[in-house]
């Protein structure tokens, strides 16, 4: 018994690890504070309140390369962050866009810059469709989610 035991000891703990992970991203995800913001002229329902403002931040762009791996991060597409530079380090997720490239912001990593960004609201697949982590209520888990970036610029340091 206790050997049988042994031989699950890496599968609990790989389990272990993409759990935490992803209660990791939830928090990160409802930790992001606004620094400024200008209202565009997207609708402006509650429900796409967090959709509908343009946004300044500054703070430190971070890259982490995607593992080639299914994963929890390989799900969510999170591979660029900006760490802010409120007092509380908050770690936004930021996506690419037809004006600020993929590459551009790989060129950036580790420099202080200022975006603008808009946010987007993940969307959630149907988990008869992809093959997906699941949330708590055995639903695919939201992707997606950030600040797509509409322009950015290097600071001094």
């Amino acid at each position: 018994m206790f050997i049988l035991f042994l031989k699950k000891i890496p599968k609990i703990l790989l389990m272990a690890a993409i759990f935490s992970s992803f209660l990791m991203r939830i928090e990160t995800a409802n930790s992001c504070i606004t620094k400024s913001s200008v209202t565009s002229n997207l609708p402006t329902s509650t429900e796409n309140l967090m959709t509908s403002k343009i946004e300044t931040f500054r703070g430190k762009l971070i890259y982490e390369k995607i593992p080639p791996v299914m994963s929890v991060q390989a799900y969510l597409g999170e591979e660029f962050f900006l760490m802010t530079n409120s007092q509380s380090k908050n770690r936004l997720v930021l996506r690419p866009t037809e004006k600020v490239s993929r590459e551009q912001l790989q060129s950036l990593h580790g420099q202080l810059v200022e975006i603008t960004a808009i946010y987007q609201a993940g969307t959630r697949p149907a988990s008869s469709e992809v093959a997906c982590p699941l949330d708590a209520d055995g639903q695919c888990m939201l992707q997606g989610a950030g600040y797509r970036v509409l322009s950015i610029k290097v600071l001094s340091k």
